[in-house]
């Protein structure tokens, strides 16, 4: 680390051993100005278990969490689980699990130490200690946030798809899981054999109506197992949807030492995130639950409105940010929002093909959501790359992009914009692949498509409309509504091939004419 190797090793391993003493001795805040958590983790025991640490978990839930405890204590800190690989429970472990969140805005930033995680379990090198950590009868709450991947889904659908590899594992050893929904299923086996109730099952991933949808998985594999179990779950497990809101970059080497130089010791484990969070959640518990109000999560009867105005106007936008602004060059969402072009684009999306698919609710005016999303957006201290959030569309767009576009289809509405997003995520796909400023495609359905696209590529008049048919059929996530739509797959058409002629900024310039 440059910024810190010229601190000597006996001088940084004095600041650490300071910053621990500190946390245990319950300090409000280190020396450097970092806000101690106020409270000794270890006199407090853990009733959460968390499936899919990452960065977003560690800056959102464990930080709501961490509010909870230094507001009033109890036993709720997190026991967290890696269902891949140990990196994130490498660089925690030698740090008690303790960690430091910088929180940034335009102009500001606050470096706070998080308690609120007790341990992290790598799920292949220990199966058993998973299952048992979410059958323990003090677990009271099990989070998740695995990404769209993690729920092994059919391809654009909302069913388990019972040909995954890891899922037909599952259901034939049962007690030796690999997927999110094997683990569950061996924690409840596991409970209604010892006669312990249930939990409550938080699901926070970016998908509509998540609760229900993790509900109709684990429903599916049990029955396929035992009927009974099916029957367990549906009784005494309490699914509740969420919607989550942070912004969370990946944490870069020049990120860390950034935030190690400010704060004067050397943290493996520290991340950055934006100074906004937002967290609501639908009330179904039906086990013991921490005092989420306390702490400002919102608790609902529905979320469903909140996830269709976050998912369509957040994600929606930051999806056709990502897209717009790796084609336009940027390597930053910061850097595309910047742009007036791309800006004047992504508040037309919103305001004029978006708004109109919401419904109206009383805590949100969304002239004002849409405007701070933009602000959002532009935030250079939270440098997200257009890559990171590009990455995995395929399985992004449906609830974000093509929703909408059905919903506005059947009331006789064209979507230009909305479909301009769609020929930038095939633009992404051709131009990562085939032109010098190559993007890595990281997304399930991009090999296949970049397959098709070489067979296509060199073929007269490409890309003509057979050939965008086949894309879009090709990807399996375009509903059949809009394959059937004549104005959407030729304007999937037109926009692709002014985008590849001319670059995007070409065919933003002529969308935005338009849309005088």
């Amino acid at each position: 680390m440059p910024a810190l190797a010229q601190r000597s090793s006996a001088q940084t391993s004095k600041l650490y051993l300071q910053f621990l003493k500190s946390v245990s001795e319950k300090r409000a805040t280190l020396g450097s100005g970092v806000a101690m958590p106020g409270y000794n983790p270890a006199e407090l025991g853990c009733g959460i278990v968390h499936i899919g640490i990452g960065n977003f978990h560690r800056a959102h839930q464990a930080v709501y969490v961490d509010d909870l405890l230094r507001k009033s204590g109890g036993d709720w800190r997190i026991t967290a689980v890696s269902l891949r690989n140990p990196d994130v429970r490498d660089r925690m472990q030698s740090q008690n699990c303790l960690y430091t969140l910088c929180e940034r805005s335009a102009d500001t930033e606050r470096l706070r130490v998080v308690g609120s995680v007790a341990n992290v379990l790598v799920a292949p090198e220990s199966p058993a200690a998973v299952i048992a950590a979410l059958a323990a009868d003090s677990t009271h709450v099990v989070t998740v946030t695995v990404t769209e991947k993690g729920y092994c889904l059919k391809p654009g659908g909302r069913a388990l798809d019972l040909s995954h590899p890891d899922i037909e594992h599952d259901v034939l050893h049962p007690a030796a899981p690999k997927t999110l929904v094997g683990f569950l299923l061996a924690a409840c086996r596991l409970r209604r054999e010892r006669g312990l109730p249930g939990f409550n099952l938080l699901s926070c991933d970016n998908l509509p109506d998540n609760g229900a949808l993790l509900r109709d998985c684990l429903l599916t594999a049990a029955r396929l197992q035992d009927s009974g179990l099916a029957t367990w779950i549906l009784r005494e497990i309490g699914f509740c949807s969420t919607v989550v809101d942070c912004m969370v970059p990946a944490t870069s080497e020049p990120i860390a030492e950034s935030i190690q130089q400010r704060a004067g010791y050397r943290d493996t484990a520290c991340l950055l995130s934006e100074n906004f969070r937002q967290w609501v959640i639908e009330g179904n518990f039906i086990a013991p639950t921490p005092d989420w109000r306390s702490v400002g999560v919102s608790v609902v009867a529905d979320v469903a409105p909140y996830e269709r105005m976050k998912l369509r106007l957040l994600n929606g936008t930051h999806s056709a940010l990502a897209f717009f602004g790796a084609l336009s060059g940027y390597t930053c969402i910061y850097e595309a929002a910047s742009d007036l072009q791309i800006r004047k684009f992504a508040l037309a999306l919103m305001q004029k093909e978006v708004l109109p698919t919401l419904e109206e609710l009383p805590d949100i005016d969304f002239e004002h959501y849409c405007a701070n999303l933009i602000g959002r957006f532009s935030n250079p201290s939270v440098p997200y790359t257009c890559q990171q959030v590009a990455s995995d569309s395929s399985q992004k767009l449906p609830q974000r992009i093509l929703e909408p576009m059905v919903e506005r289809l059947r009331e006789g509405e064209q979507s230009p914009l909305l479909t301009a997003v769609v020929a930038a995520w095939l633009a992404y796909v051709f131009l990562g692949t085939f032109s010098e400023r190559s993007f890595p495609l990281q997304d399930p359905a991009a090999q296949p498509l970049v397959a098709m696209l070489k067979r296509q590529k060199n073929q007269r008049g490409f890309p003509a409309r057979d050939h965008v048919t086949a894309l879009l059929t090709h990807s399996g996530i375009v509903p059949g509504a809009l394959l059937q739509s004549e104005y959407f797959v030729d304007g999937v058409r037109n926009q692709l091939a002014l985008m590849i002629e001319d670059g995007a900024k070409s065919a933003l310039a002529v969308l935005l004419r338009g849309e005088r």
